[in-house]
């Protein structure tokens, strides 16, 4: 699998992306919100990506965010949701407020996102509600290691194991890390937040 591009932006458009990789112009698909993330025609860029493969063609589908490129493997899990609906909803809606909507179980407000019907909405919420706390907060992947990013996940699973809300656990956690850095243990991390929750 292509999980990241990095060469020159040839092109970008709200819809997508001409890559360059060594004289090669990879087309990308994109949600708006990479559009806007994205650097200017000419600069080099990095794309975290997702290869979707059919029968009859492969595509690639970018994002700025780990955050983006997470909810988006999410949806497409979902019945129902294929990659250009998942791109459609990513450009309607930011992921905090999709992990909103959906912890609220607000079905009315999912429905306002372009593409997603009644039916639709209420199987989101069946099917994710468990699912996108889990998601890294936007951002915090451009601030932290890899192994912090570790951390994130064991305490996250470890405060909602204890009860917690599955997005605040996810918010708390994040916020000692930022605070603490890498080298503060998974123990202490817990500890901290639960102080905080």
């Amino acid at each position: 699998m292509v999980s990241y591009l990095e060469g020159r932006l040839a092109a970008k458009s709200p819809t997508h992306l001409i890559v360059d990789v060594g004289g090669v112009g990879l087309y990308v698909h994109i949600p708006l919100s990479s559009y806007d993330g994205a650097q200017e025609v000419g600069k080099t860029v990095r794309v975290l990506t997702h290869l979707h493969v059919r029968e009859d063609a492969m595509a690639l589908y970018g994002f700025m965010t780990q955050a983006e490129r997470d909810l988006f493997e999410m949806l497409i899990s979902v019945a129902g949701i294929g990659p250009p609906l998942g791109q459609k909803i990513l450009s309607g809606v930011s992921v905090a407020d999709f992990q909103r909507l959906v912890f609220a179980e607000d079905i009315k407000g999912l429905t306002r996102i372009k593409g997603i019907g009644q039916r639709l909405a209420q199987r989101l919420v069946l099917e994710l509600k468990d699912r996108v706390g889990t998601l890294a907060p936007e951002g915090l992947e451009e601030t932290v290691s890899e192994e912090a990013l570790d951390q994130l996940e064991e305490a996250t699973r470890a405060l909602i194991g204890l009860g917690t809300n599955p997005l605040q656990a996810r918010r708390v956690v994040a916020l000692v890390i930022k605070e603490g850095g890498d080298e503060v243990a998974v123990e202490e991390v817990i500890r901290l937040a639960l102080k905080r929750i």
